[in-house]
């Protein structure tokens, strides 16, 4: 059959497919080309990690085994799914049902014996989970690594945690690692995304804006009065009452 397009397949050869004509339809096929889920209209490929594939099927996520060949498609009409998944990272994936986070193995079996308002998936051997108010960090096992005494906390980058206090009108934020163990004081009024495209994310002391790196650290000086993020490689910002743009590290560059 002729595809609109194919991914590039992972290291098990499995790739998702496109049907070519008007309607969108997406399926998977294996290193020798045999379609194992034909394109189909009625579901989303959202993940192929190894052998397995994340199907998004209408409001439910299925994890679908790919290594015993063509999938019998009357399985999205009968096997119920979960309300929302993440891809496994760690041989862990975590799932939502009735509104409650929790982890399976790669056979589907619950673990850790315990459900979580909040979870995230695993990576480094390690995760955050929330219940209540309490932020914890988790290892595989599901032991506890560290508890998170703060108002927020918010992933950043693979290696680190972004950690919020607030205190009246005041959200003061800073970094700790994969332990929990805080490696950048609270002392950022504001934080804004990581871009992993230029491997900086904009930060604000008490009016000032500057640039962290992946590990939180300054990247660029916290000196300008004025700073975007970037957007094609630039940033406009204004230092002395002069705007200009800058790399990502810091040099003026033209506009």
């Amino acid at each position: 059959m002729k595809y609109a397009k194919v991914d590039t397949p992972n290291v098990e050869g499995f790739a998702r497919s496109s049907g070519s004509g008007e309607t969108h339809a997406e399926g998977i096929i294996d290193a020798q080309g045999v379609e194992i889920i034909p394109p189909l209209t009625s579901i989303l490929i959202d993940d192929i990690t190894g052998s397995t594939a994340l199907v998004r099927n209408g409001r439910e996520h299925l994890f679908v085994d790919l290594s015993n060949g063509t999938i019998d498609t009357n399985l999205f009409a009968t096997e119920k799914g979960y309300q929302y998944a993440e891809p496994f990272r760690c041989n862990r994936a975590i799932v939502e049902v009735d509104d409650r986070w929790f982890y399976i193995d790669t056979i589907g079996n619950a673990l850790f014996g315990e459900t979580y308002d909040f979870a995230e998936t695993f990576h480094h051997d390690r995760a955050m989970v929330k219940e209540g108010e309490r932020y914890r960090i988790i290892d595989t096992a599901g032991n506890t690594v560290a508890r998170m005494p703060y108002d927020q906390v918010n992933p950043y980058t693979a290696t680190r945690w972004q950690v919020t206090n607030i205190r009246g009108d005041d959200y003061m934020s800073g970094f700790v690692d994969l332990d929990g163990k805080e490696v950048v004081p609270l002392i950022y009024t504001e934080i804004g995304m990581w871009q992993p495209e230029v491997k900086r994310s904009r930060a604000v002391i008490k009016e000032k804006v500057g640039y962290l790196d992946e590990f939180g650290n300054v990247a660029i000086p916290i000196q300008y009065a004025y700073a975007e993020i970037f957007d094609k490689g630039k940033a406009r910002v204004m230092l002395n009452g002069r705007e200009f743009f800058i790399d990502p590290e810091g040099k003026e560059v033209v506009e």
